[in-house]
């Protein structure tokens, strides 16, 4: 009968032992999970932060292939662009020399400018039409409605046109406004002069001088350049007048031979 008697105590003490048991494992589990998360934690961080680093050099990576791309297509669309102007300046100088063609009345043959030959006591262009094209010497050579010279040597394909501002080279003028004229010289470095202006004639700085027409060379009425400065002749019977060319005969691309 005692023996019964004590078994109640001992079920209440292996329970009270179990629950002990399965309260100290689970201390024991929670320090080993705080344990091992405490040494996974610093791998953990470095692993984030490489992904994140990875990440972000993919997104530079990318964003620096658009900005490449970008590049390309902006120069592309320049390069067509600076295209299209030069068509269409071309276009506009041809049509230029279509008309100065119809102005002019004579044969004349319309050539690129393909190189320069400069020297201390010569200027001069080379364009692209020669014998072959029908140039001949002695033609005039206009651009954008402005004598600049005449043609000076001529080969099968190609042709030398000497500037107005080479020494050797002779241009009736006179001036626009008074009709004043003389004899217009080549003196090099862009600059011409107007000799044998008579004393008595009126001539001034700033006037406008064209070609007269009496060279037998020039057709009449083409503009030539701008008098900036009058002086007298040292023999005080002439005046003489520097002339700066209309335009800059260095930056032609186009011109037309005039026979």
């Amino acid at each position: 009968m005692k023996k019964f008697q004590n078994k109640p105590l001992t079920l209440v003490a292996a329970v009270s032992l179990v629950i002990i048991l399965l309260i100290a494992f689970e201390s024991l589990a929670n320090r080993t999970t705080l344990g091992l998360n405490s040494i996974l934690q610093f791998p953990a961080q470095i692993a984030s932060a490489v992904f994140e680093t990875g990440f972000e050099l993919l997104h530079f990576k990318s964003i620096a292939n658009e900005n490449k791309r970008l590049k390309r297509d902006a120069a592309a669309l320049g390069s067509r662009a600076a295209a299209l102007d030069e068509a269409v300046s071309e276009n506009r100088r041809l049509k230029d020399i279509l008309a100065m063609k119809d102005k002019v009345g004579r044969r004349s043959v319309a050539a690129k400018v393909t190189g320069l030959d400069l020297s201390n006591w010569s200027e001069s262009l080379i364009i692209n039409k020669g014998i072959k094209d029908g140039m001949k010497e002695d033609m005039a050579v206009l651009a954008d409605g402005v004598v600049i010279g005449k043609v000076t040597a001529v080969g099968r394909a190609s042709s030398r046109v000497s500037l107005i501002t080479d020494p050797e080279i002779r241009v009736a003028v006179v001036s626009q406004r008074s009709r004043a004229g003389g004899l217009m010289y080549g003196i090099t470095h862009g600059r011409c002069i107007m000799k044998f202006i008579p004393k008595e004639a009126d001539i001034k700085t700033g006037d406008t001088v064209v070609t007269s027409g009496t060279s037998g060379v020039y057709p009449q009425g083409f503009l030539a350049g701008k008098v900036i400065d009058v002086r007298l002749e040292f023999n005080m019977m002439y005046q003489f007048a520097v002339i700066e060319p209309a335009i800059n005969p260095m930056a032609v691309e186009e011109v037309l031979a005039v026979e």
